[in-house]
């Protein structure tokens, strides 16, 4: 993931050029990649020109053996009243030739924007090579950001894929730096060799893994859409809620560190629907977020859910972890 922090036009051209390195890295041939950067100009330039400046994220997504890379531009300025007009070519408020918006919403693969009025705007794209998306079962968008200084993260997640949902798991190594970092690694090395486990098991099997490091907080919880349940344990302070509609379900969780003083842990059930929505996240979000501030935010995809969550809610003194998940809509 790289971040840019755009506060006036001439911090626009470095992100240019640092995402036309990020998707050559990635496999982008020289079009495509000159694709995401003028994505990236187009967000940028919006950032500056209507939002009052803003940070630009860029990250890798892959499917099924396919990398692409997910934009995401966020500010916190006056917002769009009119989403609809702003979208069509020739439509501006700041003297420019309009084209911005509907040129992102033509180049990517997917885009989405989320916007009120006081409340500031979040754009997403997401690009693929050869300007193919591929087909998924799941919607995911997740955020993974150090405290500032820092290059190490001790946040983390990982998830599987299951024929009825999804088993996953979020990540708060204990403190913040390299050794965060190698706890929370060490969660996701044990994750995927014992996936096939039952949340209960894995924590067990975590508990023995962590001894060796610092120890993290662990959320385990698994999805099963089709039968309208899920399981969860649940150890330290990364907090799971399950979004059904209008209503959010938060998730307990039992004091401890995985890995060092741990109580027999707990296995919850919860009932969800087969359009439930899940959300992690760390402490490095605060846990006062009320979805109910944002009308029509969860009808948008999850990591522009996300985005919108780390913008305005984290706290900016520790590692950040959000994720947001849901089966994709038939």
């Amino acid at each position: 993931m790289q971040q840019f922090l755009i506060g006036d036009s001439s911090e626009v051209a470095p992100a240019r050029r640092g995402i036309n390195t990020l998707a050559a890295a990635l496999g982008f041939d020289s079009e495509d990649a000159g694709r995401a950067a003028l994505v990236a100009t187009e967000i940028g330039t919006n950032l500056v020109k209507h939002g009052g400046g803003g940070e630009l994220i860029a990250q890798e997504i892959s499917h099924d053996g396919r990398t692409g890379l997910e934009l995401l531009g966020l500010d916190k300025g006056p917002g769009i009243a009119d989403v609809a007009k702003c979208l069509r070519d020739g439509y501006s408020t700041s003297g420019s030739p309009g084209t911005g918006l509907g040129a992102i919403e033509r180049i990517s693969q997917l885009f989405e924007i989320y916007s009120r009025p006081g409340r500031g705007t979040a754009v997403l794209a997401q690009l693929w090579p050869d300007s193919r998306a591929p087909t998924t079962r799941m919607q995911i968008g997740s955020l993974v950001v150090p405290k500032p200084g820092e290059t190490s993260c001790g946040d983390s997640w990982c998830y599987h894929e299951r024929v009825e949902g999804v088993l996953v798991a979020g990540i708060d190594g204990l403190g913040h730096g390299f050794s965060a970092q190698q706890a929370a690694a060490e969660v996701c090395r044990v994750f995927d060799a014992e996936k096939h486990r039952s949340p209960l098991r894995l924590m067990q099997i975590l508990h023995e893994a962590l001894r060796p490091t610092r120890g993290a907080a662990v959320t385990l919880l698994e999805v099963d859409w089709d039968a309208g349940r899920a399981t969860s344990v649940a150890v330290g302070n990364v907090t799971a809620a399950l979004i059904n509609g209008g209503e959010i379900k938060r998730i307990a969780s039992d004091n401890g560190i995985v890995g060092h003083v741990m109580a027999r842990p707990r296995e919850l059930p919860h009932a969800c629907k087969p359009d439930s929505t899940l959300l992690l996240h760390s402490d490095g979000l605060t846990s006062s977020w009320h979805l109910d501030r944002y009308p029509g935010l969860t009808q948008h995809h999850p990591a522009l859910i996300a985005g919108v969550l780390y913008r305005d809610c984290r706290r900016g003194r520790d590692d950040c972890l959000v994720v947001v998940m849901r089966r994709t809509p038939s």
